[in-house]
């Protein structure tokens, strides 16, 4: 099982999923809404990593290009650590974009976005 590279952030933004559904106008003009799976999507963590080493870099980079949008993963303990937040049961993550990479002054800042996403099977 692929898992993100041992890593702890220095911040998280954590964005919660919605439920899928359709809003529907009934005869009385009111808005009623018809809820389509009892499983939430959408949820969206932004970590940033400061003061990565070229490794630590490098690990992150070369998580992206072996998985990317593709291939779901789980995170360490070590990434959530301290946290706070709980994910729904056997759901993965997906990145939702290339992660970013700034360096400064030999200080390497990099910052992932990830989706989590419902299991399915095929």
């Amino acid at each position: 099982m692929a898992v993100f590279p041992e890593l702890t952030p220095s911040s998280r933004t954590y964005t919660p999923g919605e439920h899928p559904n359709t809003p529907l106008m009934v005869l009385t003009g009111d808005e009623s809404s018809v809820r389509h799976s009892n499983g939430a999507v959408g949820h969206r963590l932004r970590m940033t990593f400061k003061l990565l080493t070229q490794a630590e870099n490098y690990s992150i980079i070369g998580h992206y290009s072996l998985h990317g949008r593709f291939v779901p993963f789980d995170l360490s303990a070590t990434t959530l650590s301290a946290a706070g937040l709980t994910f729904p049961t056997n759901y993965q993550w997906i990145y939702a974009g290339t992660p970013e990479t700034d360096e400064e002054c030999g200080e390497i800042t990099t910052t992932v976005e990830l989706e989590l996403i419902p299991p399915y099977t095929i």
